[in-house]
């Protein structure tokens, strides 16, 4: 109740003191996605509910800001409950489409804390995509639908070899891995 309480009051005042601060709590569904570890066992992660929040600022023609995503879900084979927390720096370009109406594409990156029994390693590099929808009430407040693409790298390898002579210098990176993919659908309100 007290959230509630806190979300309507927040909507409706201009909070003056965050200037050009965007603030984007929302609710979405993730789905799944599929992960083998290096055993080659293959693990089928059930899609549920994500909660997820963004803090933002203006920046050129866009914005940038940081994403926070969190999911608990279950393991298809072996009925284990698991939980994926997504801490993205995020950027994003926003496009007008009508005085009321605008739509942003965007990109991240960052780390994906996994709490789960399959994998030795609880925090993994990660990537997202996103794009979406506002439909602005106000000059503070809006509506936002959202689909991102979130990506968390599993069993990845990095090799890197560099030679150096009088004449120049020549280096060798090499990445090898998989990636657990996951997509949200999520349904926010986002204010100043």
């Amino acid at each position: 109740m007290k959230r509630t309480s806190l979300l309507g009051l927040l909507a409706i005042l201009p909070l003056p003191i965050f200037a050009q601060v965007y603030l984007t709590p929302s609710i979405g569904f993730s789905s799944g996605g599929e992960v083998t570890n290096s055993a080659g066992d293959t693990y089928k992660i059930n899609g549920d509910n994500a909660l997820s929040f963004a803090i933002e600022t203006d920046f050129d023609t866009g914005r940038i800001g940081l994403f926070y995503s969190t999911q608990s879900s279950e393991i298809k084979s072996l009925g284990n409950k698991t939980r994926f927390d997504y801490l993205h720096f995020q950027s994003a370009l926003d496009y007008s489409l009508t005085p009321k109406l605008s739509s942003f594409l965007g990109l991240s990156l960052g780390a994906t804390y996994t709490d789960v029994d399959w994998s030795d390693e609880n925090l993994r590099f990660s990537a997202g995509a996103f794009t979406g929808l506002q439909y602005h009430f106000t000059d503070n407040f809006a509506l936002q639908l959202e689909a991102r693409w979130l990506g968390t790298s599993v069993d990845s390898s990095f090799d890197s070899a560099c030679v150096s002579d009088s004449t120049q210098s020549r280096c060798v990176i090499r990445y090898e891995g998989s990636w657990m993919n996951q997509v949200q659908g999520n349904l926010g309100l986002r204010f100043s």
